[in-house]
């Protein structure tokens, strides 16, 4: 990559730092669950580049574990969008879920606190001008494509190889996640590599999408078998995991890689 697009793209990957650190900032109000998915986003997007050295920098254990306290307060704020109240067993899982949505919002204020502190901003703002400018110089883009794309594929080939149904279940969540590298990386380089396409991008967020409901489904059944139901409603609990169980199990087999 030429000195100028270098230059470009480390800015661009600056100010995603930058937006990040604002809708993280946004996000700790809880006023609105977008910020949250938002930080979520810019966050994952760095990482992404992070992702691409086999010797990751020391900030990586400590992004990733924002990334994980995120995390768990999305899904619990994309389960409780989702959820129609319509018996008291539905009452007392939504319940359940405010609880635990509760204690995640307290773990990442408490993770926000530990890791979000200057030296994190400085050393992450000189790993993108430094190590990941200089990269972007030394190396042509495509191979950083090359490079998702081939992940991607082994970890479908894996996919395929595995025949228990948590095998099954935990590939297609390293698919997913490897999906999403690969299109961030050709959205950041469409103005710099010609490798790099629209129509790529356009399949890989559907195919995000499709695993994306897949795993909504795989998350909302294990929150369900982590709910102990009152003793009153145990036959109607049992009925609805066997419910969310088939629908998994009819999501998984219908995705085509």
């Amino acid at each position: 990559m030429n000195q100028r697009n270098a230059e470009k793209l480390k800015y661009e990957l600056l100010e995603t730092w930058n937006t990040f650190n604002h809708y993280m900032t946004e996000a700790l109000t809880f006023q609105n669950s977008e910020d949250i998915h938002q930080a979520r986003v810019h966050l994952r997007k760095l990482l992404t580049f992070i992702q691409l050295y086999d010797t990751k920098p020391s900030t990586y254990r400590q992004l990733k574990q924002l990334m994980e306290a995120l995390g768990a307060v999305r899904d619990g704020d994309v389960l409780l969008e989702g959820l129609a109240v319509e018996t008291e067993l539905d009452q007392a899982f939504t319940d359940h879920v405010e609880a635990q949505r509760a204690k995640d919002r307290t773990l990442l204020k408490a993770r926000v606190t530990e890791k979000m502190t200057p030296s994190l901003d400085q050393q992450v703002r000189r790993f993108i001008g430094g190590q990941l400018f200089r990269a972007f110089r030394k190396q042509d883009a495509a191979t950083f494509l090359e490079k998702a794309k081939d992940d991607r594929k082994r970890r479908i080939e894996t996919h395929h190889e595995a025949t228990k149904r948590t095998d099954r279940l935990d590939t297609l969540h390293k698919v997913r996640l490897a999906v999403k590298r690969e299109r961030y990386l050709n959205e950041y380089l469409l103005n710099y590599e010609p490798s790099a396409s629209k129509d790529h991008v356009q399949k890989l967020k559907r195919l995000q999408t499709e695993l994306g409901d897949m795993n909504d489904r795989h998350q909302l059944l294990l929150r369900w078998t982590d709910f102990t139901p009152p003793a009153a409603l145990t036959d109607d609990y049992e009925q609805v995991v066997q419910q969310l169980h088939t629908r998994l199990d009819e999501s998984v087999d219908a995705i085509k890689l």
